[in-house]
């Protein structure tokens, strides 16, 4: 009973000494004005730290909480690269199909290009002009995405042999998904992933600015200026609370939510090199055992990361709306304090 005792005490002064040490580093940051958002971490299923830092808009007139919802930029991807492995479990739909034989209206590159391709940024489909559309102040919607990836006549390379980070590849992703399940996208997500694992927070918004502000933390640069770009695209503008996120990285991993055999192709490259991601981001694995999974998203000024170490039993989500393209280094510091305590 001692023995048990001494373990409770030194647990307990070990979690409080951690708390310290990241709120000083935390609230520091955000004094000298690099960190304007909320942070979560979590050590073997229990809260270690958890604070909302700053303002939800530009006005400063209030202050952030933990159940604002921020964009979390390309970690949306994560969503229709799972729901087609909840598919292809379902039989529904084979990776090395080609896409025209879900997508028959799309040129005959189509042809050539198969859903692992898509899945893994290797399609040759070339990037998105978002930087066009608006520097002309045209509110970018699903059929202007849709008709420009319609219009590409070349490939930048013979699907397979190399990588190039495109959303083409998600947004047609989504459509195979809809043509499968014959739903809308938002349907299929809450039927087959939100509701299920309790992504009770999180939301697809239909464009931005937003139409109902409840709740959602507004991006704005360092002189407090809003965005005011306009976008009306479905599908693409996922908004989640830190705790959703630790929710789907944990389920997730845990394979929960697909097998461990499907988290292991999503984690899949096309090729080895720096930057260049698996549908998951980063997905490590060792030993037949996933180590980390880690994935950083950024739209305007929004910038998050997600992180979990499974074997180190550690989540660390950071989540702002005033981007200084430093939560990923954020992140490397909270970990490094949680794995010098263990």
């Amino acid at each position: 009973m001692t023995k048990i005792l001494l373990l409770g005490l030194f647990i307990s002064i070990f979690t409080s000494q951690t708390n310290e040490r990241i709120d000083s580093y935390l609230s520091e940051l955000h004094e000298d004005g690099k960190l304007n958002g909320n942070v979560l971490v979590i050590k073997n299923g229990k809260t270690l730290y958890e604070k909302s830092f700053g303002y939800s808009d530009g006005t400063k007139t209030t202050k952030l909480n933990k159940d604002y919802r921020f964009d979390i930029g390309s970690v949306y991807k994560e969503f229709p690269a799972v729901a087609i492995m909840q598919l292809k479990e379902r039989n529904l739909i084979n990776l090395e199909d080609k896409i025209s034989k879900y997508i028959p209206e799309l040129p005959k590159w189509a042809e050539k290009i198969s859903v692992k391709h898509l899945l893994q940024y290797s399609s040759g489909l070339p990037k998105i002009h978002w930087n066009d559309y608006f520097a002309k102040g045209i509110n970018i919607t699903s059929a202007h995405l849709m008709n420009e990836i319609k219009s590409v006549h070349t490939l930048e390379f013979e699907p397979g042999s190399d990588y190039l980070y495109s959303n083409s590849n998600p947004i047609l992703l989504i459509q195979i998904v809809e043509h499968i399940s014959q739903t809308n996208f938002n349907a299929y997500l809450q039927q087959n992933l939100f509701d299920p694992f309790e992504l009770n927070s999180t939301v697809v918004q239909d464009g931005y600015p937003y139409s109902d502000r409840t709740l959602m933390a507004i991006p704005f640069n360092a002189n407090f200026e809003e965005d005011n770009f306009e976008i009306s695209v479905k599908n693409l503008l996922f908004s989640s609370t830190a705790r959703d996120m630790a929710t789907w990285f944990e389920q997730l991993g845990d394979f929960n939510i697909v097998s461990k055999q499907s988290v292991q192709i999503l984690s899949e490259t096309v090729k080895m090199g720096e930057n260049v991601q698996s549908p998951l981001g980063l997905g490590l694995w060792e030993a037949d055992k996933i180590i980390e999974h880690s994935h950083h998203g950024s739209s305007a000024n929004y910038e998050c990361v997600v992180r979990r170490f499974k074997q180190d039993g550690i989540t660390i989500v950071i989540l702002t709306n005033q981007k200084h393209q430093n939560v990923y280094d954020i992140s490397k510091e909270l970990y490094a304090m949680i794995k010098k305590e263990i």
